[in-house]
């Protein structure tokens, strides 16, 4: 073989190898994607944010679960006549566990290019997830918005922020807005993801309306953040049996059922038409391949939008008033954000921050 083949084969390798990680990461969110995305959930109570995230690795059950739960027949469903009638579903335990808040599964629905953001991020980045959502807990405390109060119990554990419900049988979900409660946003190009909340009146940035919801224990409970290892356990027994033991699992840490999201070919951020015909019979199917449809487009938009920034940033800026491209595709969600469960006519406004010590690990 001539030195001169040895040596472009030597260079074609090395190129090869230099590439493959640079094709990976530019599949991945940056921080401010991510900051952006998580913003309106990062201050849920914990286990309410768990099972948000894991659920919105499977977008197609959400969107079957919150048409089931808007029945007039299902919607009045509470503790175990819920957990009774959601025996003989196939979704995974936190789209059950999503049932008892309606209105957060109608916010995952109606915002479904979110929620598969989302969903994408957390399957393939989920240490960057959970690192970002301390990182803006971190902001909320600094700009004083993060404390106990009579919905909630804020604590730190091994430099960790952890949210619990004041009350464990009663999980209010805080609305808030993301530009209040963290204080002045530090990626301008990236807003916070946001979409309204008609007729709530906001105390320090916070609306937590009147009630609680009152959880049902058989499909609640089963899982909990383990901060330190970056990962969620799982009380296996707990899950098989909230499963209807379809498919049992052995680890207690928590992993994603490929088989269960639906997804077209490897790899695909479509889903397989097909599955959605057949799952959802009866529906504006129509509708939702629009969503499904526009939800990807967006996804490749935003995709190649970040490429032309990486390749000539001064060039992207120019064009469309300083960026207005990714500006559109990171804030289309459409509409308003849905009610959150425990929604009713305030009798009282409650201070989203306050009440709780300062000083020790209770905030």
């Amino acid at each position: 073989m001539s030195v001169f083949l040895r040596s472009w084969l030597s260079f074609a390798l090395f190129a090869l190898i230099a590439a493959a990680p640079a094709m990976a990461d530019d599949q991945k969110f940056t921080k401010q994607q991510l900051d952006q995305m998580l913003a309106p959930i990062a201050l849920y109570p914990d286990d309410l944010l768990s099972n948000v995230l894991m659920a919105a690795t499977y977008p197609l059950d959400v969107v079957e679960a919150e048409r089931w739960r808007s029945d007039p027949a299902n919607a009045s469903l509470q503790g175990d006549a819920l957990v009774a009638a959601l025996k003989s579903k196939t979704w995974d335990p936190s789209i059950k566990a999503l049932v008892q808040f309606p209105d957060v599964l109608k916010m995952m629905s109606d915002q479904l290019d979110w929620t598969q953001k989302v969903g994408d991020a957390f399957l393939a980045q989920q240490n960057d997830v959970m690192n970002e959502v301390q990182v803006l807990r971190a902001k909320a405390d600094a700009s004083g918005h993060l404390r106990s109060n009579s919905q909630q119990t804020v604590t730190q554990d091994d430099g960790s922020y952890v949210i619990r419900p004041a009350d464990p049988e009663t999980v209010y979900v805080p609305v808030y807005e993301p530009s209040v409660v963290y204080g002045s946003w530090w990626y301008p190009d990236y807003p916070p993801d946001y979409w309204g909340y008609p007729g709530a009146s906001f105390v320090d940035g916070y609306f937590w309306g009147a009630a609680g919801v009152a959880i049902a224990g058989g499909i609640w409970g089963w899982n909990h953040w383990n901060w330190r290892d970056r990962h969620i356990d799982i009380n296996v027994n707990r899950w098989n049996s909230i499963n209807g033991n379809r498919t049992r699992v052995t680890n207690n840490v928590w992993k994603h059922d490929g088989n269960h999201r639906w997804r077209g070919q490897h790899g695909s951020k479509d889903f397989n038409r097909a599955d959605i015909e057949r799952r959802l019979q009866g529906t504006d199917h129509s509708a939702l391949n629009r969503k499904f449809d526009h939800g990807a487009q967006l996804r490749r938009n935003g995709r190649n939008f970040e490429k032309a920034r990486a390749r000539n940033p001064q060039a992207v800026r120019r064009r469309g008033n300083g960026g207005g491209n990714a500006r559109n595709f990171v804030r289309r969600g459409g509409g308003h954000a849905a009610r959150p469960a425990h929604f009713r006519r305030p009798a009282a406004h409650h201070r989203g921050g306050g009440g709780g010590r300062r000083g020790g690990h209770r905030r």
